[in-house]
């Protein structure tokens, strides 16, 4: 029987499930981390001094933080849409000779430019950069060397590029992984976190292997499956 996920789609029987956009978590499963974490902050302490209400307190802001409200999701989604769209503009414009300072330049100014122009925080647009970058260099390693031969969805962003000659896409390959090195975005097998920002596109948990689809732009939900916060993109 075919399985169906939250965005009401069916599934084929196996280990994908399909997520829909605005699920994370329910108002009773982040009650229950906050609860685990609070907890743990008293365990470590070895239950002596210290105060309860603090250490929810102190929870509550953590799991604030990697599980972002609905309200938060929303600005955050409409900060990294309207970033997608900077950052995809200036790649359009990049003619000539690509370097990774060239590069940083285009996407710091992008950043900056959503600054002045839009009423998201400093705080916000930081965090869905970095998930940006993370998703550029997810896109990069899909590649490979040879980007003459990508495809329009494993090039992501880069897609802007394919109507580039071989000279510049090799020109191309190597200024990203050495920005990216330089920005902290490792070419090597990305791994995201429940509550992150990222690209539609496969994810697999690393403590069971489920699998889920993100069919838009989303936050990461914990795995359905066994709850676990860690997953690769596949």
């Amino acid at each position: 029987m075919a399985k169906t996920g939250s965005s009401g789609k069916n599934l084929s029987k196996g280990t994908t499930e399909s997520i829909d956009r605005n699920q994370l978590i329910s108002p009773e499963e982040r009650q229950r981390m906050i609860g685990e974490a609070a907890y743990f902050r008293a365990l470590e302490r070895g239950f002596t001094g210290g105060d309860s209400l603090d250490d929810w307190l102190v929870a509550e802001r953590e799991i604030g933080r990697a599980l972002p409200s609905p309200q938060q999701q929303k600005e955050e989604l409409a900060a990294y849409e309207n970033l997608r769209k900077a950052v995809r503009k200036v790649l359009a414009e990049a003619r000539g000779t690509v370097n990774a300072e060239t590069l940083r330049q285009a996407f710091d100014r992008a950043i900056d430019d959503l600054k002045k122009t839009s009423k998201h925080t400093a705080d916000t647009i930081n965090k869905i950069a970095a998930s940006l970058r993370k998703d550029m260099a997810s896109a990069s390693l899909k590649m490979g060397p040879k980007w003459e031969t990508f495809t329009e969805k494993s090039a992501d962003l880069f897609e802007v590029w394919r109507d580039r000659g071989s000279l510049f896409l090799v020109q191309a390959a190597s200024a990203v992984g050495e920005w990216l090195q330089q920005a902290g975005a490792k070419l090597e097998q990305q791994v995201y976190h429940t509550g992150e920002m990222v690209h539609s596109g496969t994810f697999e948990c690393t403590g069971c292997g489920e699998r889920m689809v993100l069919n838009t732009p989303a936050h990461l939900p914990p795995c359905s499956k066994c709850r676990k916060m860690e997953f690769r993109r596949v």
